[in-house]
This record gives structure tokens, sequence and C-alpha cells, in this order.
């Protein structure tokens, strides 16, 4: 069972939604099966099969207003409630017309009854599973949607084997009043796995969305590109596997003459082809959507379909037609159907609840009825062999490899959109905000037993003292000008002297560069020292390049002089603060990352060397560092910060690398949203996480993906455990590590007290 939660990767937090929907999908597909068993049945036992065609096309007739009008009740209203509505509905009906069906006193208006008996329960179905998937969206982001709706989905496939399974033995233990009790009791039951979820917050209705007709979805469809591009993608899979059900049919009848061994040929292949679904959803889906993508996941339906059609028209047969159909249906019903229902997530609660339920059915059995209008001319009314329909197959799945690349990218297109327009919401209530406990970023304080390693610390971590050593060349140039009066001045112990001298001077030359260099050290004396250093302009450069690149250089100014640098810009600058990226200090680090990004923002005239490499290595150095020097690294220096990306600061360990990190990407990647996704990394929004993280595992390389996901907090609860270490080698690691983090007895003791409340 272990081993089975770990694969399946349910988070503790969605165990009772994922058990819910899961629950849901079973009982809706097994009502859509017995209910479509039935309405067959009884329809064809008591019509000619000439008259089939009537009531299909009175199905695909009637969907257009029904399916309008749930639509305008979906942005309406709570799409749980709707649905819970719609079982209601769907009860009463089923309670009044069951008795026309089955005979007995009301038998003079049994055929009228089958009639409504099976257009009522073709439109429920339609509405419960195009509904229940709008439901159910609601509940999970983009993240929970790719891990878990293969899962949901399974649900769904093993209601249908079920019923279909169990129903032979049911029609011939049960009469058909009984048969009515059952469909009853399992609409009961997906009422009550309805009725047990969770209320999901209200949507503020969107400007011009709040009402929804036929003409309004299909405008609403097509404005978008994302849902245009999914109705393109349904319309041509309908008509596809539409031809080749027809070649299927036609061969199994073919070869099976009688109607008994044409039900148990059909019922095993259901079986099996539902059986193999179900294996591919509960063990495949989640993880090739995850590392192949939404559009290869789309893709793998075409190229079968493409390579099967190929075969069919080349030497066309029974054995290769069934194994082509069976691996249409369980990919279809499997991979196919979740990386569909995975398409809607990013869209806007109001337009999905708009546009889904339209494509699901309008787009689908227009479709269908184009696919068999195909038939109908081809072999119906010309005569033609049926296997030269493998041609309009063959271009079908040409043309959705093509869909299936285009929605890749429409697909990473919506996700960024929504992840800025997400982020830009929840800067606004930032105020509240706080990383989740659960979060890898405070995830290796687990245990606590320091105080044997705080008496003996070993090393020493101590952040070296401010020193005002000066470098020999400093020594030669100030000796040189002994004689200038202002460089005299500058050198004065008297602050008062040296600000006035700050402030009086307006010719500044090549020799006072030294002496201004050491004074952005001095607080009260930055700011003048800096105007005066970029009055310097370019001259300055190469001297504070120099101070930047030598470890030895005092931290104070050290850590000041990428602010310097990018005030002054030019190329010079850039290639100093780029190599500052790679400082043994982090303090450094940060400063050169912020001045960096602030003259990115400028638009200002940059290196001339290739950035992206610099700063790839920067990113892949700085998520390489140990967990504890992760957590653990500070700033002393609180300066105002000089760019948007972090709109508050919430006080968790690891936070100032992680936001090191961002930047460091939004330097190489788009900085709006990467901005927008390091909010989402750091705010209590699940929503604007989900998209956070699916936008960041496909734009970051894959080892930068592996080694950054521990820290930002999107890992199974099995791999969470395992990252977890025990606080004795945390705390050794810490005192051992050269990264200057604790001072003195004084940080140590803070140390402890820190982990005491941790444990705490």
């Amino acid at each position: 069972m272990k081993r089975i939660a770990e694969w399946l990767d349910v988070r503790p937090n969605e165990v009772r939604n994922v058990s819910l929907s899961f629950l849901g999908a079973f009982f809706v597909m097994a009502f859509l099966v017995l209910a479509r068993s039935l309405r067959e049945a009884l329809y064809l036992a008591s019509f000619p099969i000439e008259t089939l065609p009537y009531i299909t096309a009175a199905v695909a007739v009637l969907s257009i207003p029904t399916v309008a009008v749930f639509a305008r009740l979906l942005t309406r209203h709570s799409p749980r409630r709707v649905l819970i509505a719609l079982l209601l509905v769907i009860g009463a009906g089923l309670t009044v017309l069951w008795p026309f069906t089955a005979g007995g006193p009301l038998s003079g208006y049994r055929r009228l009854g089958i009639v409504l008996f099976y257009l009522w329960t073709a439109m429920g179905t339609l509405l419960m599973t195009s509904g229940f998937w709008v439901v159910i969206s609601e509940y999970f982001a983009v993240r929970g949607a790719k891990r878990l709706f293969g899962l949901i989905g399974a649900g769904g496939t093993a209601g249908a084997m079920l019923t279909g399974t169990l129903l032979f033995w049911l029609t011939k233990h049960f009469g058909a009043m009984q048969l009515g009790v059952v469909l009853l009791g399992i609409l009961v039951l997906f009422f009550v796995t309805q009725q047990l979820l969770p209320r999901v917050p209200a949507i503020p209705e969107e400007s011009g969305q709040a009402k929804a007709r036929m003409g309004e979805s299909l405008v609403a469809t097509w404005r978008s590109p994302h849902l245009r591009t999914i109705a393109m993608i349904v319309f041509v899979v309908a008509i596809a596997t539409t031809l080749l059900d027809f070649q299927f049919k036609e061969l199994a009848q073919s070869n099976f003459r009688s109607e008994d061994n044409l039900a148990s040929f059909f019922g095993a292949f259901y079986g099996w082809t539902s059986a193999v679904a179900l294996v591919i959803q509960f063990l495949l889906v989640a993880r090739l959507l995850t590392a192949a993508g939404v559009a290869w996941a789309l893709a793998l339906l075409p190229l079968l379909l493409a390579f099967g059609s190929l075969g069919m028209l080349i030497a066309p047969g029974f054995i290769l037609v069934t194994a082509v159909k069976g691996a249409d249906a369980s990919i279809r019903k499997s991979l196919y159907r979740s990386a569909l229902e995975l398409l809607y997530v990013p869209v806007p609660s109001l337009l999905r609840r708009k546009t889904k339920t339209f494509i699901d059915s309008v787009v689908d059995a227009t479709a269908e009825g184009l696919g068999a209008g195909i038939v109908f001319l081809w072999v119906t009314l010309y005569a033609l062999p049926s296997r030269y329909l493998s041609l309009v197959i063959i271009a079908a799945s040409f043309g959705l490899l093509v869909l299936s690349r285009r929605m890749g990218r429409q697909y990473f297109s919506t996700v960024t959109e929504q992840l800025q327009a997400s982020g830009q919401r929840a800067a606004v209530g930032a105020i509240s905000a706080r990383l989740e406990g659960r979060d890898m970023l405070s995830g290796t304080f687990t245990r606590l037993d320091v105080r044997a390693l705080i008496d003996d610390t070993g090393p020493s971590l101590a952040t070296p003292e401010v020193h005002d050593e000066r470098p020999a060349e400093q020594e030669v140039e100030e000796e040189a000008a002994a004689a200038d009066i202002t460089l005299e001045r500058l050198s004065s112990p008297e602050m008062a002297v040296v600000a006035r001298t700050l402030e009086q001077t307006t010719e500044w030359d090549d020799s006072h560069i030294p002496a201004l260099a050491r004074l952005i050290a001095r607080d009260p004396l930055f700011d003048r020292a800096l105007v005066a250093l970029t009055t310097l302009g370019a001259a300055a450069i190469p001297y504070l390049a120099k101070l930047l690149a030598d470890e030895g250089t005092d931290f104070v100014i050290r850590r000041r002089i990428p602010r310097v640098l990018a005030r002054i810009g030019g190329p010079q600058a850039d290639d100093a603060l780029l190599d500052a990226l790679a400082a043994n200090r982090f303090e450094v680090r940060y400063r050169a990352a912020i001045a960096l990004l602030r003259r990115r923002r400028k638009g200002a005239p940059q290196s001339q060397r290739d950035a992206e490499p610099v700063v790839w290595d920067a990113i892949r150095a700085e998520i390489g560092r140990s967990r504890p020097v992760w957590e653990m690294q500070r700033l002393l220096d609180e300066e105002p910060d000089e760019d948007e990306l972090v709109v508050k600061r919430v006080g968790a360990r690891g936070e100032l690398s992680l936001e090191h990190t961002f930047r460091l990407l939004s330097l190489v990647l788009e900085p709006e949203v990467v901005r927008a996704a390091f909010q989402g990394v750091v705010l209590q929004d699940e929503r604007l996480k989900s998209f956070s993280l699916e936008y960041l595992e496909q734009v970051l390389p894959a080892d930068v993906r592996k080694r950054l996901w521990p820290f930002i907090g999107d890992v199974s609860e099995y791999r969470r455990e395992k990252l977890i270490r025990p606080l004795d080698d945390v705390v050794s690691d810490l005192v051992k590590t050269g990264a200057t983090l604790f001072g003195d007895e004084q940080d140590r003791a803070a140390l402890k007290r820190m982990l005491e409340e941790q444990e705490d």
C-alpha cells in the first residue's frame, strides 16, 4: 500500500477530494453504461432498427438548447450546486418515466415512454459527464490535475468496466423494474459523493461573462486560441474514431454471424480495453503527462491511428483492425481523456463553465455526424470499399499531430498568462502571506539534540570583522597624492570634514577613486560617495571591479560596490557584476544580481559577453549548495530592494537564497513572469503556486529543475520524507561550513534557542 501511495502521489491534504472524485467518476460512468444499455435495448426491442438514425438525430438537436441552458446556469451559480440540482431533476424524471417503459397498467403508453426515456437519459448522461469534470476542475489546480486526473479517470473506467461486466448477470436476475431501481441507486450514490465534496469559494463574476447562450459559447470558444485548439482536437478525434469504429464493426459483423457471438465478442473487447485503460490511468498517465508534457500525451493517439490505418490500407484484416481499435479505445479513455481534461484547468473558471459543455457535446456530436455522413457517402451511396476510409483517418491523424504541437505551445502560453494575472492579484493580498510550513524551505529541522554540538563547535564560523586594511596599490596612490588637499580632507578622521568635502567638491579625478571607494563603507557618507563615483563614471570601474573581485577586500565595501556599478553603468560595469555572481560571499552575489536586474529593467547597454551561460552557471552553483548553507544564508546589511521581485518577506529559512535564485532566473527568462512565479512559490495561493510550478517545469533545464524542486515544495510525501535529515547532521554541517553563518557564542546561543522553538 505504501508503494502504491508513493506511485500515485496523493498528498495528505488531497485524500478526501481525490477519493470522492474517484467515486464520483465511478458512479457517473456506471450510470452512463447502464442507462445507455437499457435505453438501446428497450428501443431496439420496440422499434425497427431503421428508425435509429431518427432518435440519434433527435438527441443531437435537443442537445443544442439543453447545453445552452446548462452552460448559462454554470456561469450564474456554483457548478457543484448546478450538478446537484441536475441529479435531482434526472432522478425525478426517471421516477416518472420508468413505469411507462416497464409495461403493466401503463403499457399503452410504453412506446412513447421508451422514446422519452431514451431522450431523457441521453441528455442526462451528457450533462452529468461534462458537469462532473467542470466541478472537479474547480478543486484541482494545474499541478494537482496533472498528477491526479489519470487516477480520477481510472474511477470512471473502473465503473464502466464493472457495470459492463455485471450487465449480463443483472439482466438474468433482475426484471425491468428492478433495473430501474439499480439505475436510481447509482444516481443516489453519485449524488452523495457530490454532497460530501467541500464548497469551493465563489469566483467573482467577470464583466461580460455572466450569461452564456449557445452563440456566446461558440464565440467565446472561437475567440480563445486555447479553447479553439481544444475544440479542433475534439472535432478531428471524433471524425477519425467514427470512421475507425465503422471499419471495426463491419469486419466484426463479417467474422461473427450470430447475435450471441457478436455480443460475446463486443463484451470481451470492451472489457479488455477498459482493463488496459485502467492500468494506464493508474500507473502511467501522471508520469507521462509530467515527463513528456501535454503535447506528447495528445500526440500518442494520432500516431497510433496513423500507423494502424496505414496497415489497414495495405493489408486490412480483422486482427489488425481489432488491435488498432483496441489501442484507440484504451488510449482515448485514459491518456487522451486525462490530457484533454487537464487542458481546461488553466482556463479562467467562468470561461471554462461557459464553453466546456459546448465543446464536449455540440462540437463532438457535430463531428460524429460528419463522420457518419462520410461513411454514408463513401460506403452506402457509392459502395466503395471501407478500407479506403483509412486515407481520411491518416489525414486526420496528421492534422491531430499538428494540433497537438500547437496545443503544447498554447498550453504554455495560457499557463504563463494566467500566472501573470494571478500574480498581480496575489500581490495585492501579500500583506498576510506566509510560506507553507510543509515546504522544503523548513523541512530539515525535525529533531533536536544539539547541546553537544553547540558546546563543541569546531572551526570558527565568525563573520570576518570589518577592517580598513588597504591594498598596497591604494597606499602607493595615496602617497603620490599627499599634496592633494582633497585627498587629505577625504582621509580626515573627522566625519564633518569628509562630508563637507564631498558636498563642496565638484571636480573629481582618478586619484580620488581609492579614497571614495573606502568611504562607501561608512553609512552616513555612502550616498555622497556614490554621487562622486558616479560623476567619475567609467574611469572608476576598473578599480571598483578589482575591489569587487578581491576576496580580501573589506566586506562592507565589497557588498556595496554592485550598487555603485549599477549607478555608473556600461558594459564594463556589467562584466564586473557578472563575475561577482560567482563570489564566495552570498551578499556580494545577492547585490550583484540586484544591480544587474536593475540595469536590465532600465534598458541600459549591457555586457558584450554572452551573459546567459554565466547566469545559468551561477544558478546551478546556487542551488547546488548544501541545504544548511541554503537555508541559513542572511544579509548583514538590510538595504532597500532595488527591484520589484519581492512583494513582502515572510521570514522563512532559505527565503533569501530562493529570492536570489529567482532574481538570477529573471536575468535569463521573462522578468515579469518570473516575478509572478516567485510570488506563487512564496505566497499561500494554491492556484498561483500551481501555475508557477507548471511554468518553471517547462522553462527550466532538467538538471536545474531537479535541484530546485525540493526547495520549492512540489515533491511527493515519499520524497519529502527522504529529504528530511536528522537535526544532528544539519547542525554539524552548519558549524563546519565555511559560509560564515554564525559569528560568536551569542549567535550560537541564538541558534540553539531557535532550534528549541522549532522543536516545540
